[in-house]
């Protein structure tokens, strides 16, 4: 049995972290601003809205409030809370409310987080329903009519938003409308566990979910959700082994943190398996939280506030005076999942749908392989993204990849996109979300794209991959590609250690042959 501490390292975390949540929340009680968290709205006065995600800060502050550390500034953090709720409150009755990343955008992660926040924040006293109830009504009115289909952790986020204001304003609560959204929301949740992601699992917005499905459950009392965050704890459990310095780019959005709260509420209030599960995702993601080569420093002052932050919080109120969380060392035997595509084994995650990048670890290191880009004028085709159109074959030793890889051309932001950014949202509202969804995130294989065939096998804590990349222009430039995917997802692209480095205590070494279109090339990775 294995049972580090997890209390005094997330304890570090946190207090590395309430300055840096403080300074983003405007703290002048005098000021018509007083309570909000965009720092760069209320102070620098470089962006022309608030982004209102960030008002999660207040409960952040709210959750830092319990614990013995801040006991002594409790009154003045619970004032900054509720005055953050109060601002919330003061943007949801604007035009085209709950923006997030540009004006009148009517966003659903805003309405759905930033909501959940404020509606606990009055549950539990802090700030007078009555000084919320104009905007959680506004707030209901979109939750229960609108559905996101594409990211799980944040429809999961709205209902449990409208199941708090359903608590709190039980005069306005629409039960059937409710259960309505409640079956189509726990139908995101796949057969193997995980809720869908942008066409795929990502265990970092899972964290999220499982956090939110603990909110339901609180709310509701409803034995489903919990159903639901043992089979999410089971997905989870499968990786630590496999990859034991963290998944990141094998997710579908390419996220490196795990969020703590409902992991660790689970490691100790669930039935097993899910105690030992969670115990296990807890212990592998947050037992090293406060040293420099985690994912938490690195995390940016966004994130800290939107999310992050109050789950930490949380999970050190759980922690408190509580002894280590224990569960089975022994590793797990390797497998497939054949709907997330993931291959895992002692030591190795390989993700076919992601074009068959893989991390291989083990004593000497670790060292990770995203495959490649194909540069050809202003275009670049990259093999490094999530998509259902890669065919996946097992072979003997490993498993194979085929696909055409992915054209991509960097969206550069000027003063002129932006202009007529905020007249289309002006007009559209949520409309506009669809579309700039299609450009910068979801993207389909053509005809004209080189194809990449991929071959991995492992033996002895070595990889061979053979690659056979055909459709070549003599002109063309291929590089391997670095860590950092393509794909644009606004909590991706903190730094990590691979950014600098993506094989350490490994020897790469590698073959290539060539004819005037096509190229093989023999890539082998072997410990040190």
């Amino acid at each position: 049995m294995s049972a580090p501490d997890l209390h005094a390292p997330l304890l570090r975390v946190a207090q590395r972290w309430m300055p840096r949540i403080l300074t983003q929340v405007c703290r002048d009680p005098t000021s018509p601003l007083f309570g909000c968290a965009d720092r760069n709205w209320w102070h620098y006065k470089i962006r022309d809205f608030p982004s209102i995600i960030l008002q999660q800060a207040g409960y952040a502050l709210h959750e830092a409030a319990r614990l013995p550390q801040w006991h002594d500034q409790r009154e003045a953090l619970e004032a900054i809370a509720a005055a953050s709720a109060r601002f919330w409150n003061a943007r949801a009755q604007k035009h085209y409310a709950f923006e997030e990343y540009y004006p009148w955008e009517q966003g659903y992660p805003p309405l759905a987080f930033a909501t959940l926040a404020v509606a606990k924040l009055a549950d539990q006293g802090v700030v007078a329903v009555e000084d919320l109830r104009d905007g959680l009504r506004i707030a209901a009115r979109q939750l229960r009519t609108r559905f996101e289909a594409q990211a799980g952790n944040q429809q999961v986020a709205g209902l449990a938003a409208l199941a708090w204001i359903d608590k709190l304003l039980p005069q306005d609560a629409d039960p059937a409308a409710f259960a309505q959204v409640k079956a189509r929301t726990l139908d995101l949740q796949h057969a193997e566990g995980w809720f869908w992601e942008y066409d795929g699992p990502d265990l970092g917005y899972l964290a999220v979910t499982i956090d939110c499905l603990w909110d339901l459950y609180d709310a509701t009392g409803d034995a489903d959700y919990r159903d639901a965050i043992a089979r999410a704890l089971g997905f989870m459990a499968a990786f630590p082994a496999a990859a034991p310095n963290g998944v990141g780019q094998h997710n579908s959005r390419n996220t490196d943190y795990l969020v703590p709260y409902g992991i660790i509420r689970s490691a100790i209030e669930g039935t097993e398996p899910e105690r030992a599960d969670a115990a296990r995702v807890a212990q592998w993601a947050f037992a090293s939280a406060d040293r420099e080569d985690h994912t938490y420093a690195a995390t940016d002052d966004r994130y800290i506030c939107h999310y992050i932050g109050h789950s930490v919080m949380r999970a050190l109120a759980l922690l408190e005076g509580r002894a280590a969380l224990a569960f089975d060392a022994a590793a797990p035997a390797p497998r497939m999942f054949d709907g997330s595509g993931h291959y895992l084994a002692d030591g190795l995650i390989v993700s076919p749908r992601k074009g068959g990048i893989l991390t291989i670890s083990g004593p000497s290191g670790e060292a990770s392989d995203f495959g490649w880009i194909v540069g050809r004028d202003e275009t670049q085709y990259v093999s490094h993204w999530w998509s259902a159109d890669w065919s996946i074959e097992p072979v003997d030793g490993g498993i194979a990849v085929a696909g055409r890889m992915f054209s991509h051309r960097e969206k550069l932001s000027n003063p002129f996109q932006h202009i007529v950014l905020r007249c289309l949202a002006f007009v559209l509202g949520k409309r506009l979300i669809p579309i700039l969804k299609r450009v910068l995130i979801f993207k389909r294989g053509g005809q004209s794209e080189p194809v990449l065939n991929r071959k991995i096998t492992h033996r002895d804590g070595s990889v061979e991959i053979t690659d056979r990349i055909e459709g070549l222009r003599t002109t063309d430039r291929l590089l391997r590609a670095p860590r950092a995917s393509k794909r644009h997802v606004a909590s991706a692209d903190s730094y990590h250690p691979q950014d600098l480095a993506p094989i350490r205590g490994f020897a790469l070494s590698e073959e290539r042959s060539a004819t005037p279109d096509a190229i093989t090339i023999v890539t082998r990775i072997t410990p040190c």
